[in-house]
């Protein structure tokens, strides 16, 4: 009977434990107080299916869906725990779901104290019956930077952006610097 009750114990911890938690996603332009060991993720959607939920594993568990999208955009901005993360699968419905194979394509970072643009998750699929899906993760840092300039023009200001995703770009940077902001 004990040993019941222990197992029980020790699958409900490992159960809780191993949810992903959801993001607090903003919605209006004003500072959120962060963690000296967090920072604000901003990742674009650009699909013709809809987005039903995302999964994305690094220090915590995290899920996504359609309602964490900014009102009017294909953008969620978040404040994240900072580390190295990866994008493990991203749902369409309830049963149908894609894995993201390739992890060196689908990882990105979070600095600590900064904005993150990590890229436009692009999700583009053909066909009904047995369809033909590209994902990929693409680098649109001009168009992140109009939209924070435009959507959280304050959190901007007090924050450096900074690119995330695969790769690197210098364009963030070199456009902070001109419009002097921090």
């Amino acid at each position: 009977m004990r040993l019941s009750i222990r197992c029980i114990a020790v699958m409900a911890i490992f159960f809780i434990s191993s949810c992903a938690t959801n993001l607090n996603k903003l919605t209006v332009d004003k500072e959120v107080e962060l963690s000296a060991e967090s920072g604000y993720v901003l990742i674009g959607i650009d699909s013709n299916r809809d987005l039903y939920r995302m999964t994305l594993h690094g220090p915590t568990k995290v899920r996504l869906s359609s309602e964490d999208l900014a009102e009017g955009s294909n953008y969620i901005l978040s404040p994240l725990e900072a580390g190295e993360y990866t994008i493990k699968r991203l749902y369409t419905s309830e049963y149908i779901n894609y894995r993201f194979t390739d992890d060196a394509n689908f990882k990105f970072r979070v600095e600590p104290g900064k904005i993150s643009y990590v890229g436009h998750i692009e999700m583009i699929s053909r066909g009904f019956w047995f369809p033909l899906t590209y994902m990929q993760l693409d680098n649109r840092s001009s168009q992140s930077f109009s939209f924070m300039e435009e959507k959280f023009p304050n959190i901007l200001k007090s924050r450096q952006m900074v690119y995330g995703g695969p790769g690197e770009d210098r364009f963030l940077e070199f456009a902070q610097k001109i419009q002097g902001v921090k």
